[in-house]
């Protein structure tokens, strides 16, 4: 786009604004502005690619969303509680769930209470609760999806869950009768997350630098500033290095040297990325929400903020924390939060946790997922990356507790 034409949009904008925010309305001003920057606009239309500059997105164009499997979109109201599957060549499905929006909230309410402190390996936890609020999300919301879809798409397929209102804090993709011989979703279907279709389709369309020599970083810390440690931080990055050890351009930042400066410099230069770390959610403030890094926070600002290199599109990021896709307390769809962050500042495919993660449990899955990240040349390829977290916990399920068993989701490609 022309850069006067980019300067000229952005002065009107920023006049017209303050015109506005002025204690006096000045109506005259406010026309001439408007009229001034609808021209601009126009002007931006005519180029190339920007037909519909500030324009809502063509729903034709969000179908794109759903070109590598359904994406089903579920809303809680005070009216009604609904499901919407969107495919890429169709006509959407439309599902009104037999449940109300009071029941998802308590359901809600309820898991944040029994999952609050899920990473002591030392607390009991009421993990009958848990598989009830599970029985419930399979009864009222996804086994009539489940049936919807079983007409659209082939068994083991792909699906994407785009989550709004209290919905955002539930582990759809964990919903199962939990009874032998009974049905989960993970039986029929590998799910991933996504907060926006647009989000997604970005992703999409994201290309990826040559797969062949990938530049992937591992940074843990175990002993911040502040918080308690890890002791098995280390561990958990020998586990990934030696998981990852055929990719030729590997780097390890753990304890000291996983200072803030370091790790944007080191998330700058590399496409893949772990990350062994406490996560610090501030559900109040998300922007502020964090990893903690030997000498401080380092903020989904920082990570949003970051420039970097030509040809170094970020790839893959494994959050290896606590409360990584946890967003504002209020606006819980507000897709602020640490994993979403990584997708918006250009990864596209991530693995985040919906609570605290078990730091004696998380080495598990973390050397089961990886044996599954590399293609048939052995080249790392981040579309697996739902296919395996989903064949890492099969093949742990009889292991470990079912709030670790569910605790991880993949968002993206």
């Amino acid at each position: 786009m022309d850069k006067a034409l980019v300067l000229e949009f952005k002065e009107l904008s920023f006049h017209l604004r303050n015109v506005l925010e002025g204690s006096t309305e000045d109506t005259a001003q406010i026309r001439k502005l408007t009229v001034q920057r609808d021209n601009v606009i126009s002007r931006i239309r005519m180029l190339p690619g920007y037909s519909r500059f500030l324009l809502p997105p063509l729903f034709s164009d969000l179908q794109k969303a759903a070109e590598g499997g359904p994406v089903i979109i579920v809303n809680a109201s005070q009216y009604s509680c609904d499901a919407l599957i969107i495919l890429s060549a169709q006509d959407p499905v439309h599902l009104r769930l037999d449940i109300s929006r009071a029941e998802v909230s308590e359901w809600s309410t309820e898991l944040q209470s029994i999952t609050k402190d899920a990473g002591s390996s030392d607390d009991c936890l009421e993990r009958n609760k848990i598989v009830g609020i599970l029985r419930e999300l399979w009864q009222h919301i996804i086994a009539p999806i489940v049936k919807a879809l079983k007409g659209l798409i082939r068994p083991h397929s792909r699906i994407w869950w785009c989550p709004t209102a209290e919905f955002t804090l539930l582990p759809l993709h964990a919903a199962g009768s939990y009874v032998k011989s009974g049905d989960n979703l993970s039986y029929f279907y590998i799910s991933s997350y996504t907060p926006t279709l647009a989000a997604l389709i970005r992703a999409r369309q994201q290309v990826p630098r040559d797969a062949s020599f990938p530049h992937f970083v591992a940074i843990g810390q175990g002993n911040p500033g502040t918080g308690k440690k890890l002791p098995r931080v280390a561990a958990e990055l020998r586990d990934v290095a030696q998981s990852v050890m055929a990719t030729p351009h590997f780097t390890s930042l753990a304890d000291s040297d996983a200072t803030v400066k370091q790790a944007l410099d080191a998330l700058s230069r590399h496409e893949w990325l772990h990350l062994a770390c406490h996560g610090l959610p501030d559900r109040e403030k998300p922007f502020d929400s964090s990893f903690a890094m030997y000498d401080g926070p380092l903020t989904i600002t920082n990570i949003i903020h970051l420039q970097r290199p030509p040809l170094h599109n970020p790839e893959f990021a494994f959050l290896s924390a606590c409360h990584t896709t946890v967003g504002h307390a209020f606006s819980p769809d507000e897709a602020i939060h640490l994993a979403a962050a990584m997708q918006f500042s250009g990864f596209r495919s991530v693995i985040g946790s919906m609570w605290s993660v078990d730091d004696k449990v998380v080495g598990q899955i973390v050397s089961a997922f990886y044996e599954n990240m590399f293609d048939r040349s052995g080249r790392l390829d981040c579309t697996r990356a739902a296919v395996a977290l989903h064949k890492a916990v099969r093949k742990l399920r009889k292991q470990i507790p079912i709030e670790q068993q569910i605790v991880f989701i993949h968002i993206g490609v």
